[in-house]
């Protein structure tokens, strides 16, 4: 089995935790790959991966097997634009609070270890949406595995943004801005305006205005099939246009298109894991809010 490993900075309260996982990616791969960037924080903090390949860019990793990212939901983000269209199974290790991608607690790093080497894992597709906008180039990957945004630049007017499903007007939103969000990104920005928890696998998306000045625009779900045509517009010349946090300035009038992509992000689970567990724990789902 070819690994590759990538990672942000951790505290040093996990620093046994992650040499045990160091350790046991060695005895799966003679050679196991990490990426540049967390190769030098490790080698800096406790110098066991001076005989590790590294990596810094995406056609290095293509032939991998399995990606593990450690770190929060953000770096296994981040791990998405580095397999790309591969569809290279990727297992998140969380090094912070339980997150919803990267979903193996560091307490679970041998047993996690234990399941790739056995095979006891299951794997999740998840819908990405491909972005386009006329005029603009965004970069080697327009891709968002969470959300696609149109922001305001500013804390003062807002934007409007005109929404089209293929070619059919659906409305006009004035508010600080417009999330369009996968299922994945429904329990991120999304759900902190307001959204629904879309379950994982639903073929959907969440159009979900950022405060909106008119309070009866709700959250809307609609098939993810399909073209989806956004235009910013208002007082202000430039908004934001977001994916998955990779930020761009979107001049007015340009129309950002978004559709499925062709391909999947796939997601690596251990054989116990499941989505309402998740939920559960996260969003602290039957818990009696005395008892906390």
């Amino acid at each position: 089995m070819k690994i590759a490993v990538h990672g942000k900075s951790f505290s040093p309260d996990f620093d046994d935790a992650i040499k045990q996982i160091l350790k046991r990616i060695q005895t799966l791969d003679d050679t196991p790959m990490i990426e540049f960037h967390f190769k030098r924080f490790l080698d800096e903090r406790m110098s066991l991966t001076r005989d590790w390949q590294s990596f810094d860019e995406p056609h290095q990793v293509q032939e991998v097997d399995l990606l593990i990212a450690i770190g929060g939901d953000g770096t296994v983000l981040e791990a998405a634009t580095l397999i790309r269209d591969t569809e290279i199974p990727v297992l998140g290790v969380n090094t912070g609070r339980l997150g919803f991608l990267s979903n193996v607690g560091i307490e679970e790093i041998d047993l996690a270890m234990d399941a790739v080497a056995a095979g006891k894992v299951w794997y999740e597709k998840r819908l990405l949406l491909k972005v386009e906008v006329d005029g603009m180039e965004l970069g080697e990957f327009p891709y968002a595995l969470n959300e696609v945004a149109i922001m305001k630049r500013d804390t003062s007017s807002m934007v409007a943004v005109e929404v089209e499903r293929d070619d059919t007007f659906v409305n006009n939103y004035w508010a600080d801005g417009l999330i369009v969000s996968t299922p994945t990104g429904s329990t991120a920005y999304s759900l902190s305006a307001g959204g629904p928890i879309v379950m994982p696998g639903s073929e959907v998306l969440c159009i979900n205005p950022v405060a909106p000045h008119n309070l009866n625009n709700r959250p809307l779900v609609i098939p993810a099939q399909g073209e989806l045509q956004m235009t910013a517009d208002g007082r202000e010349n430039q908004f934001l246009l977001s994916l998955d946090s990779r930020m761009f300035i979107l001049d007015g009038g340009r129309k950002v298109r978004v559709t499925p992509a062709s391909f999947r992000f796939v997601l690596m689970n251990l054989e116990h894991q499941e989505f309402f567990s998740t939920v559960r724990a996260k969003m602290h789902w039957g818990i009696d809010p005395r008892d906390r």
